[in-house]
């Protein structure tokens, strides 16, 4: 546990060390969220966060653990949704919209490539037989791995709105998934879930209200992805109701976010991926509460999901 511990550590301070620099070369190259329409914020924010949190998870992972299954598959996914995001991010800064269609099939081909290296939904216990375990057809494996990839990528993506929102609830999810692999004894997922971790807790360092730096699109879609593959190989490994339950509610807050903004979406007869403010972070806010306020009630729905998942994680052990 030691190694992980250090992990952690090192993530941490490669990410904090970054961030400035980063910083930096965002004003020199004016890469940042302008205010208006939608946003909240009054000032020009450097989108930096996300090619620091990135460079910092990649160093770390291929300092302690390069012949990993999974060092290959985070750093890879992560460098194309990367790529994808500098250039939506580089759109933001010159007040212009990225397409969403280029960023979607990016995120397939990236969740196609994390199925073609082995990390997928391949089944789920029969409910019916004790020792009973149905192997999904690829027909089936195929496009429910890319949707849970895809979903989860795209949900932080959509939480990150307010100050400290998407860092702090990837901590959060972060530790809940480390506790149900430590508990189901799967040790090749606790090191990278650290390495994640690490990197969220320095970026919100520099995030949380009032913000110097945001995640961007190249951060969000990068943390999304990491939790969507490492919940896939750890607690969604050999599925049954139960453990698919537990990762969602340990995942809680943007299933739930996603799901309220879908339903109110399709029912008012709005693109489904089109932005707009009916997001609950959105509803707080326009219910009075401040940015600090209203970071701090969605990270109390989080621990709340946490704990929901693992006290149902014990009571079915």
């Amino acid at each position: 546990m030691l190694i992980v511990l250090f992990s952690f550590l090192f993530s941490f301070f490669i990410v904090q060390f970054l961030m400035p620099f980063t910083r930096r070369v965002a004003l020199q190259f004016r890469l940042v969220d302008k205010p208006g329409g939608r946003k909240i914020h009054n000032q020009p924010i450097p989108l930096s966060g996300g090619p620091a949190v990135f460079i910092g998870i990649a160093v770390t992972l291929l300092l302690f653990i390069p012949q990993s299954y999974m060092t290959p598959i985070l750093l890879v996914g992560a460098l194309a949704l990367g790529i994808a995001g500098l250039i939506d991010d580089a759109y933001k800064a010159k007040g212009k919209d990225f397409p969403a269609w280029p960023k979607l099939a990016a995120q397939i081909l990236t969740a196609l490539f994390v199925y073609q290296s082995g990390i997928e939904l391949y089944g789920i216990t029969n409910p019916m037989h004790i020792d009973g375990f149905i192997v999904f057809p690829e027909w089936i494996s195929l496009p429910a791995t890319i949707l849970w990839i895809v979903s989860f990528i795209n949900m932080f993506n959509f939480i990150d709105g307010v100050d400290g929102l998407a860092s702090g609830v990837s901590t959060i999810s972060g530790i809940t998934l480390f506790f149900i692999g430590f508990v189901r004894g799967q040790a090749d997922i606790l090191l990278p879930i650290a390495v994640l971790v690490g990197a969220s807790v320095a970026f919100l360092r520099h995030n949380f209200h009032p913000a110097t730096v945001f995640l961007g699109d190249t951060g969000s879609m990068v943390l999304g992805y990491m939790l969507a593959v490492i919940s896939l190989a750890g607690a969604m490994k050999g599925a049954t109701l139960v453990t698919i339950g537990v990762t969602l509610l340990a995942l809680g807050f943007p299933v739930l976010d996603t799901i309220q903004v879908m339903i109110r979406r399709i029912k008012e007869g709005s693109p489904v991926y089109k932005a707009d403010r009916r997001h609950v972070h959105h509803r707080l806010l326009a219910s009075g509460l401040t940015q600090r306020q209203t970071v701090w009630v969605v990270y109390a729905i989080s621990i709340i999901f946490s704990m929901i998942a693992i006290v149902l994680l014990f009571l079915t052990m």
